[in-house]
């Protein structure tokens, strides 16, 4: 039987997770990103705003909180790391 981490400290875990993903963002991969979102279609205000919101999103830790309760996420998180799921 696997010891599976409290709630607590998966929430925990995963907001951790999430600040040093948003620590990582670099300017260059910024502008990947702005790249990206333009080549399918959305507008240059839409993507600097979609950008901006991505950095700024874990800066509240209600937000934070929120997003590592919310059990859609969580199942989504799941389906991502079981490779049921990607970005494209």
């Amino acid at each position: 039987m696997k010891n599976n981490p409290q709630p607590s400290e998966y929430n925990e875990r995963r907001i951790q997770h999430a600040e040093a993903m948003n620590q990582a963002v670099s300017t260059s991969e910024e502008q990947l990103l702005l790249d990206y979102l333009i080549d399918n279609g959305f507008a240059w205000e839409e993507a600097i705003k979609l950008v901006h919101m991505r950095e700024h999103i874990y800066s509240n830790g209600e937000i934070r909180q929120r997003m590592a309760d919310d059990a859609h996420m969580q199942f989504a998180r799941w389906l991502y790391e079981q490779g049921e799921c990607n970005e494209n």
